[in-house]
């Protein structure tokens, strides 16, 4: 209902002789819904603002699969690497996959571990948002199988002769499965696992370039490109990183 001038006149007045506490009372009572609509509002704005401002651009995605990286190396393949390519450390990052863990068989204890690894893998690679691994042997063994790693020597040659000149002598050859009748087999409908497979060299023993020479790893790691990964030139500047050139 409409006031009419003597009544919101009263109220005015009435309203200037309340205590500040009163007033603050008063405001919240008969505006409660319109304040906690307009801070709601400027929470909203105000947590969109800080995602636009903080938020970064992935340059390049990175797994690490049966391998642990220690806080020293993790900067010198993130930070590290950033600022050697001119990028920056602020707006850009290189987005790491840590501690994912692959086996064909592992413990009971690491059953579930292993499987949500496996499942985080295959949404990161069909989102294309996976482009190198470092991997101990087992890993490499299941990847390279699964066919998730991109032969090296002639998607090298588009690279430079530099790079693929260094890298050469790293490369290592592994097992792709071209065809096979696991399905048939895990359902019991054939005698024995049957497969088709080719040799390809598909990673490199990183672990005697330069900059992994000195992490000090007992066992030898490999790096591998999945094979879809849309970001191959962001790729070879990475790998050429690694090898110190």
């Amino acid at each position: 209902m409409k006031l009419s001038a003597e009544e919101r006149a009263a109220n005015r007045k009435a309203f200037r002789a309340m205590s500040p506490a009163g007033k603050a009372e008063y405001i919240f009572s008969y505006y409660k819904l319109p304040l906690v609509l307009v801070l709601l509002g400027l929470v909203f704005l105000g947590t969109v603002l800080h995602n636009n401002l903080t938020k970064k651009e992935a340059v390049l995605y990175l797994g690490c699969c049966n391998i642990a990286v220690g806080e020293e190396l993790r900067q010198t393949l993130t930070s590290e690497y950033l600022s050697a390519a001119g990028l920056n450390p602020r707006r850009q990052e290189v987005y790491v996959y840590d501690g994912l863990y692959l086996s064909d068989d592992p413990p009971a204890e690491y059953h579930e571990y292993s499987y949500a690894s496996r499942l985080k893998l295959l949404a990161s690679v069909n989102s294309k948002q996976l482009d190198v691994v470092l991997m101990n042997r087992e890993s490499y063994d299941l990847l390279s199988a699964a066919g998730y790693l991109l032969e090296l020597p002639e998607a090298m040659e588009h690279a430079g002769t530099a790079l693929s000149a260094a890298a050469t002598p790293l490369l290592t050859e592994n097992e792709v499965v071209l065809e096979d009748n696991a399905i048939e087999y895990n359902l019991s409908e054939a005698d024995q696992y049957e497969a088709l497979t080719a040799t390809v060299a598909n990673a490199m023993e990183i672990s005697r370039g330069q900059l992994l020479a000195e992490a000090g790893f007992s066992d030898t790691v490999y790096l591998g490109v999945i094979a879809n990964s849309p970001r191959t030139d962001s790729v070879w500047r990475y790998i050429s990183y690694m090898l110190g050139m």
